[in-house]
């Protein structure tokens, strides 16, 4: 047994001081860093499990292997806290007989991965291991992604060491195993029920089989089907792949008096076994558009939605008319009455190859029909691009809004993946005339076998089977709060279909709307009593949250946030008020103007704020125009520190910019002024911006300070001022102020609130 000694990580002098989250962001030893767990998703071979790989054992019996089907495999590494990582040595299995084709990807949080090895192969000429270095980055998880070798699909190695510097970690005592999977094709167990391979909590079933005698087909519910129901007739697992199987012939019940075909299928159900709530209607258990009207959207389970499924067809019918034969439905998005789209796969008997196809049948007008991969024609020669039936492929559903102006247009989109990883996709396909975006309308899934023929002189014998080795579905979450109540409350009274403006509420109450010290380290409010729900205005990685903090990360790049409230109306003497608290990096910019921003804006009851929404000069959303609003900007350590003051702009609603705050754009000049001051790092800071409603207009006021007292006050009346109603507050840092290091070891980072509050004061 050929065995080498991991010596111990160096140690910062602060290590005793720092929790094992923290992150090291300065180091210049290059050693061995503590894997604490090799993990992959459970189809390694044999006994040469993924901790193999980190026992320190170089021989071939102590490796980890497992083969692509298709897709590249994943070893997941974790070093146990977030260390400088600086390169990985490899031992790869055969190494000095073939080449292996692999990357390598690290990340802080295990959810948002940066290439640290770009795609390549192993040396090829090398037995032991096989050093790989690179920029020192930040990361905590790491993955090697392996697509075979040279010589086969399988990914093994006998070990891997990460090098770098951090943080001393202890391994564990025992290895962390990864459960072992079933011996079927993608992960499946052919000796388990459908419902212990798959989730079908989400599902419930339908069958050609009438064992009740009621003259309908039988279904059988989510919990009754999760819990391993199986039908050797119609519902099984493929005893060779362990997928799930869906056989269907024209002889047999249907669901209703309405129904021409039979069918074994799965409907979607977002209840997930919940039947305290209905099968039907805009409710907890179904899906909406988010063209809809908000008052659908409020009452659904989700909004838009996208359904997968890797499967193959096996067999379909041979005798019929001729329009009928061969044809059955793979998957469906059903409609109150009608469908979205019914996904059709077809093979005629004198053809090697099924054709691909789908029917868009609207509430509105007539049903349409689009070829996706040969022709839907009952006399169609061999589609040479088609499909075999037990070809393994996928496809992809899904609901999409895209914006037009103030209107939001409901889009279909399907992509077909076929064996060799090519893909299909159709242009998307435009559904603003189906009649689909009505306050009755709703929507659910079907997957499965729904056969689309009734007329074969065999009906007991001729028939439909497919098997799917995966499925699942996924959608929006709908729009929720006390706003929203209102709206859909003022939304029916006056019966409009969607609204983007609403009859101003009601005088706002004294009180405190916000008050979020992100205790629970939640941005959506989650336990704090009047914590506040946070989004971004630029990219998604805007926002940093842990227990007490919220940051902006900003960095090399411009960043926003911002939260949403219940609308607050003004009336004379009242004002609302903002008060923020917080701590700047250990890097700060020089010579930024206007670079810390603040504004209070009325949203317009548009529900589509309630979310990430990213917008820049390349890419504009129209989401942002014409909201009446200020700013007030802040500079940060200009050149001459005797200019830093304070700037307060006004939103001007005929500018149509498509961005919030990163730009002056769309934003008229009022007033500047203020004491000069400057930004240290590491420095906690407090600032309050008030706007007041009155007689003459209204008027903003605020200071900033820090531990030593006030650093500025502000002050400016904006006569005539229309603007009394305030729904959202938003902060942004533009590029280059807080946190922006330039050095590969150092991270960026950003502004860190730990407290922000928003109240409305009484006159």
């Amino acid at each position: 047994m050929r065995k080498f000694l991991l010596t111990s990580v160096c140690t910062l002098a602060t290590v005793a001081l720092v929790s094992q989250a923290s992150a090291n962001t300065s180091c210049d030893a290059h050693g061995p860093l503590t894997i604490i767990s090799a993990t992959d998703d459970g189809l390694f071979d044999d006994v040469y499990g993924p901790h193999n790989a980190i026992d320190g054992d170089m021989e071939p019996t102590s490796r980890w292997s497992n083969e692509s089907q298709g897709a590249p495999k994943i070893l997941d590494l974790d070093l146990g806290a977030i260390q400088t990582l600086k390169g990985l040595s490899i031992a790869w299995y055969k190494g000095d007989q073939r080449q292996t084709n692999f990357w390598v990807e690290a990340s802080e949080d295990g959810v948002s991965w940066k290439t640290v090895i770009a795609e390549r192969q192993s040396g090829g000429g090398v037995l032991g291991l096989e050093g790989y270095v690179f920029d020192p980055i930040q990361a905590q998880f790491v993955r090697i992604v392996g697509n075979g070798n040279t010589s086969n699909d399988w990914n093994s190695l006998t070990e891997v060491v990460a090098s770098g510097c951090g943080f001393a970690v202890a391994a564990p005592d025992q290895p962390i195993l990864t459960a072992k999977r079933g011996t079927g094709l993608y992960g499946l167990d052919p000796t388990k029920s459908p419902g212990e391979n798959f989730d079908l909590l989400g599902w419930y079933m339908t069958t050609p089989a009438d064992d009740d005698g009621d003259g309908r087909s039988d279904s059988v519910y989510e919990n009754e089907l999760s819990a391993g129901w199986v039908d050797p007739r119609y519902f099984y697992t493929d005893p060779v792949t362990g997928g799930m199987v869906f056989r269907v012939t024209p002889a047999g019940a249907k669901t209703s008096e309405n129904t021409s075909y039979t069918r074994s299928e799965l409907r979607g159900m977002l209840r997930r076994g919940d039947e305290k709530i209905g099968t039907r209607g805009a409710n907890k258990n179904n899906w909406v558009f988010s063209s809809a009207p908000l008052s659908a959207k409020a009452a659904a389970a989700g909004i838009d939605g996208k359904l997968r499924a890797t499967l193959s067809v096996n067999q379909v019918t041979r005798q019929g008319k001729a329009y009928q034969v061969g044809r059955v439905v793979i998957g469906q998005i059903h409609a109150k009455n009608d469908e979205p789209i019914r996904l059709y796969y077809r093979k005629l008997p004198h053809n090697k190859y099924g054709s691909l196809y789908f029917a868009h049948d609207p509430e509105i007008g007539k049903e349409t029909w689009v070829t996706v991969i040969g022709s839907r024609a009952d006399r169609a020669d061999n589609p040479d691009d088609g499909i075999a039936l037990d070809e393994i492929f996928t496809y992809e559903i899904e609901v999409k809004g895209k914006r037009e102006g103030d209107l939001t247009i409901p889009m279909l989109h399907l992509t077909i993946t076929r064996d060799d990883g090519s893909q299909v996709s159709i242009e998307p396909f435009d559904m603003r005339e189906s009649g689909f975006s009505t306050d009755d309308e709703f929507m659910f899934f079907k997957a499965g076998a729904y056969s689309g023929n009734n007329t074969s002189p065999e009906p007991d014998t001729d028939f439909d089977r497919v098997t799917f080795y995966e499925l699942d579905y996924s959608h929006n979450k709908p729009p929720s709060g006390a706003w929203v109540d209102r709206l859909v409350a003022a939304e029916k009274a006056k019966k409009l279909a969607l609204l983007t403006e609403v009859t101003p509420p009601n005088p706002a109450q004294a009180g405190t709307i916000i008050d979020d010290s992100f205790a629970d380290g939640d941005r959506n409010g989650g336990a704090d009593e009047l914590g506040g729900v946070w989004w971004t205005t630029s990219a998604k990685t805007a926002i940093e949250i842990e227990p007490g903090k919220l940051g902006i990360v900003s960095g090399t790049s411009g960043r926003g946030i911002r939260t949403t409230f219940e609308p607050q109306t003004l009336a004379e003497g009242q004002a609302i008020k903002t008060t923020f608290t917080f701590t700047t990096p250990e890097t700060v910019g020089t010579d930024r103007q206007d670079a810390f921003r603040v504004g209070f804006h009325d949203r317009l009851e548009r529900a589509d704020l309630e979310q990430d929404l990213s917008a820049s000069s390349s890419a504009p959303n129209k989401i942002y125009n014409a909201l009446p609003g200020y700013m007030v900007t802040f500079d940060v350590n200009r050149a001459d520190p005797t200019l830093n003051n304070v700037d307060i702009r006004k939103h001007i609603r005929i500018k149509e910019v498509g961005r919030l705050m990163s730009t002056y754009q769309g934003y008229e000049l009022l007033a500047e002024g203020g004491e000069s001051f400057t930004f240290a790092p590491d420095m906690t800071y407090r600032g309050e911006v008030t706007f007041q409603k009155s007689a003459a207009g209204l008027t903003i006021t605020g200071t900033l300070n820090n531990a030593a007292g006030q650093m500025t006050t502000f002050a400016h009346t904006d006569e005539g001022s229309d603007v009394n109603n305030f729904g959202m507050l938003s902060f942004h840092v533009n590029s280059r102020t807080f946190g922006s290091t330039g050095m590969p070891d150092k991270p960026d980072n950003g502004v860190a609130f730990s407290n922000v509050k928003v109240e409305v004061l009484a006159e």
